[in-house]
């Protein structure tokens, strides 16, 4: 029986489970980005808002109030809506010229907009209740003659 395989994959575990030791040993006292915004919106305090939260206005008056309010709207709404909202958002930071790709300006050029009026700005529909958007009906085909 040949025992150089076994050792060699003995040593090469050995190897790899010292590596995350180190590697966990040297992260431990460093906070990543996304403990960081963790904690943040965790500070924010949510107001209370009765009625739909995509009716509450996005207040761009700065970065961090548009974030609070970001927040806000979250905790008052579906995950549905406001997955909606930040691909509406993300889409005009890209698209919008005069934001510039700046996620402050685009925030003051939302200010005061509710998130459905921000979907509408980028022309977003809800598909009919049963339909996806790709289904087409009888009335969209067209017939091409030859």
């Amino acid at each position: 029986m040949n025992q150089k395989p076994l050792i060699r994959n003995a040593f090469a575990g050995l190897l790899l489970a010292l590596a995350a030791l180190l590697s966990a040993c040297a992260s431990t006292g460093t906070t990543s980005a996304g403990d960081s915004a963790a904690n943040e919106a965790a500070a924010v305090e949510i107001e209370p808002w009765e009625g739909d939260g995509m009716e509450i206005p996005l207040d761009g008056s700065s970065l961090e109030a548009f974030e609070a309010s970001l927040a806000r709207v979250k905790a008052h709404s579906t995950p549905e809506e406001y997955s909606g909202l930040v691909n509406a958002i993300d889409y005009l930071l890209i698209y919008d010229i005069g934001a510039n790709r700046n996620r402050t300006m685009l925030a003051s050029r939302l200010d005061g907009l509710t998130p459905v009026e921000v979907m509408q700005r980028v022309k977003y529909r809800r598909a009919a209740p049963g339909r996806s958007p790709a289904d087409k009906t009888a009335a969209d085909a067209k017939i091409i003659d030859s």
